[in-house]
């Protein structure tokens, strides 16, 4: 089973989020910090455009994804029940293929820039145990648009687990393809179905 255009749009439509100037003054909740440290990591990217590999802009978003996303979490939550029938070393690989998706995805997608603006309301949220990072992207000349970001504290750090983009939540879009890929062969279906993701973003 492979990751096809659907779900790749999909996620597209909630990672691709132009982001530009941000505010740094702003940002002194550690939910919405690390909301800058992406969106600075993102902006950086952008702006490199072509002159930049793909495998470079890999490799030098990564450990700001790896940072700022509580991406194992994230991966058992999208799982969900069947997460307690995979071995050790199937949850480590289901682990690893998404972080893998994820980087690739946000590395594909963050590498044009247009003179996008990128707000942060500092006024964070509080939700139960997790908090709302509520941001705005402001295209150059067209409709802003707003993403909330779902923060949860891991290990005392807070990280995101989820991404709403017009009311649409990235966890519940993970949750579908996620069952999709499961109900067809369970945990190695669903680390190919991952990986080969991974491998047309980043072609």
């Amino acid at each position: 089973m492979s990751v096809g255009p659907k779900f790749v749009m999909l996620l597209c439509a909630v990672f691709f989020m132009p982001v530009a100037d941000s505010a740094h003054a702003a940002a002194s909740d550690p939910g919405a910090i690390q909301v800058q440290t992406l969106t600075d990591a993102l902006l950086k990217s952008m702006r490199a455009g072509a002159a930049e590999s793909m495998t470079e802009r890999y490799r030098n978003l990564e450990p700001v994804i790896e940072q700022t996303f509580a991406l194992p979490l994230v991966t058992r939550l999208a799982v969900g029940p069947d997460w307690a029938n995979f071995s050790p070393d199937q949850q480590k690989a289901v682990i690893a293929a998404f972080t893998r998706f994820t980087v690739a995805n946000y590395a594909h997608n963050f590498r044009d820039f247009d003179g996008q603006k990128f707000e942060i309301d500092d006024k964070v949220l509080t939700r139960g145990e997790d908090k709302i990072v509520r941001t705005r992207v402001i295209p150059r000349a067209d409709t802003p648009v707003s993403l909330l970001y779902r923060m949860h504290e891991v290990d005392g750090t807070w990280k995101i687990i989820d991404v709403y983009s017009n009311g649409v939540s990235e966890l519940a879009l993970r949750r579908s393809d996620f069952a999709a890929a499961l109900a067809a062969g369970g945990a190695p279906v669903l680390i190919a179905h991952l990986n080969k993701g991974s491998d047309v973003l980043m072609k």
